[in-house]
């Protein structure tokens, strides 16, 4: 008898259904020019997509947990050989690409059928405030193009087992599908500052498992029977032996702005010169939001100044007067690179570092609790639009041929309805104490706007062995956060950012009850952190 070939396959579970973006995504493409913002992938048609190298990536790394050996998900996920020996193996578990929809329609041939459009894609850009001139570093300034909140990926997994790994798998694949319905797996790049959340939907969801050691089975397969559909509680029977879990620290920060509080837009309106930063709520709404980029980049400049402040030491490294843009920008860098506590918790800066690695904290982006039509956005950025009640966008106003556009009344009164209006700010010539030419200015400021709470999170399994000392680090930023120390978004030096911290609740690590940050400071659970920290700065300044 001729021994059978390839691999041994009793059974294999499909599971097909779609992804809703939960925040921007960004998943890397082929870029041609440096200057210009980080691409998203394209597929050959040039339709967006996430590679299923991507997925499986990501579905692997939430597998594995805290990083723990496991023969089981080695057989399941594949092994390399080492050695030349036997022992390695390909991956049993098979990802399609994922399309990028606007919505999770499927045509004749069951492929998605509305594809989104390159052009509805939003940028963010980042830049490094320097920490001695509080400007923007040189050589830090970048950006990347996102996928909105509220598009879908269509999402195809297939589990081919052996009988022995059968009940096995079926248990691993539902933990899977558990954690993607609970929004617990990210995708794509910078996840630290909030992108790549995303969330399963319940419906259409389609789930079945094929037997193909029987001819039962087979006919089964072949007549497309109904009987073969599961739930994905139905498929967590057995243990699923995945190692144990990363702990996590939940931060909640309940606020409202004191000032008005905003991150710029990279565009520039037609009347209107700084715009609030927008993301996309729905396909005819916006809304302002606070990038998670942001947020996180104001707590780590805080949290150097609070360690510093700490080990008496400001003896940062910097470049000398005069040196190159590429001097200052490594100067910075190794900067920010220098407190072993902070770069635990924020990540670090420099690809050639010996112990790079991701931070700990996550920052999640912050939206405000308004949305706004396209209409009247497209009014004030364009002085356009296709809305009757918006039509009449702009005016003019001054004398002659000076006359310059400024937003109707109909569009300003509707913008002050939302919690926003514009302010025009002008530069005085010191010597004859007029307006300076070309020095007159405007800015949207949302004064009276309502936000969602900060949410951050913390790994402490990546924080490891400065998990005591990092946690009270971040205690004593918050701390300040709370005191009204941090300022929050741009132009902060001008009046805006301050913010009024009603409640911060943390839940997880040494609080397995949700608890408010006084209780945490002046609980019994603060002794340990606090001899940790105090062990920390002893050792570094020493």
């Amino acid at each position: 008898m001729t021994a059978r070939v390839g691999r041994h396959v009793t059974s294999r579970i499909r599971a097909r259904g779609w992804l809703r973006t939960e925040s921007p995504l960004h998943v890397g493409g082929l870029g041609h020019d440096p200057s210009e913002p980080l691409p998203i992938a394209l597929d050959g048609l040039g339709r967006l997509y996430v590679p299923g190298t991507t997925l499986a990536g990501v579905l692997r790394s939430w597998s594995r947990g805290a990083g723990e050996a496991s023969p089981l998900l080695d057989r399941l996920w594949g092994l390399v050989s080492k050695d030349d020996s036997e022992e390695g193996g390909a991956s049993r578990v098979i990802v399609a690409d994922a399309l990028v929809t606007t919505d999770h329609r499927l045509d004749e041939r069951g492929l998605p059928a509305s594809p989104l459009d390159p052009a509805g894609l939003e940028l963010r850009q980042s830049v490094g405030i320097d920490r001695v001139t509080g400007t923007a570093a040189q050589e830090f300034l970048y950006g990347r193009t996102v996928v909105p909140v509220g598009c879908y990926l269509r999402l195809e997994i297939d589990v081919e087992s052996r009988t022995d790994d059968a009940a096995g798998d079926e248990a691993r694949l539902g933990a899977l599908l558990a954690a993607l319905s609970a929004g617990e797996v990210r995708i794509g790049a910078a996840t630290g500052r909030g992108l790549g959340a995303v969330r399963l939907l319940d419906d259409p969801f389609e789930l079945v498992v094929d037997r193909f050691d029987s001819p039962a089975g087979l006919l089964a397969v072949l007549r497309d029977d109904p009987a073969r559909a599961r739930t994905t509680a139905s498929l967590r029977s057995a243990d699923a032996g995945l190692p144990r879990r990363r702990e996590v620290l939940d931060v909640r920060v309940t606020w409202a702005p004191r000032a008005p509080v905003m991150v710029r837009s990279g565009s520039r309106g037609l009347v209107v010169d700084t715009l609030p930063l927008t993301t996309r709520v729905d396909r005819r709404h916006l809304t302002l939001v606070l990038p998670g980029g942001s947020i996180k980049g104001a707590l780590r400049g805080h949290a150097e100044l609070v360690e510093r402040t700490a080990r008496n030491d400001i003896d940062a490294p910097s470049a000398e007067p005069g040196a190159s843009p590429s001097e200052y920008s490594a100067a910075f860098r190794a900067q920010l690179d220098q407190l072993r506590v902070v770069r635990a918790l924020f990540g670090s800066a420099r690809d050639d570092a010996d112990d790079r690695r991701a931070g700990a904290l996550r920052a999640e982006e912050c939206t405000a609790l308004l949305t706004v039509p396209d209409a009247l956005w497209e009014s004030v950025t364009t002085g356009t639009s296709r809305e009757a009640d918006t039509a009449g966008a702009l005016e003019k106003a001054g004398d002659g041929d000076e006359r310059l556009p400024v937003l109707g009344d109909s569009v300003r009164d509707r913008l002050e309805d939302l919690g926003m209006a514009q302010a025009d700010h002008v530069a005085l010539d010191r010597w004859t104490g007029g307006a300076a030419d070309g020095r007159l200015f405007s800015v949207l400021e949302p004064h009276a706007v309502e936000w969602e709470p900060i949410r951050l999170s913390v790994d402490l399994t990546r924080l490891d062995g400065e998990r005591d000392s990092g946690l009270a680090l971040l205690l004593l930023t918050l701390r300040d956060l709370a005191d009204g120390r941090v300022p929050l978004g741009a132009l902060v030096n001008r009046g805006f950012g301050d913010v009024d911290v009603t409640e911060i609740t943390l839940t997880g690590g040494p609080w397995s009850e949700p608890v408010t940050l006084p209780r945490a400071m002046s609980g019994p659970e603060i002794s340990s952190i606090t001899r940790a920290w105090a062990d920390y700065l002893a050792k570094e300044s020493s």
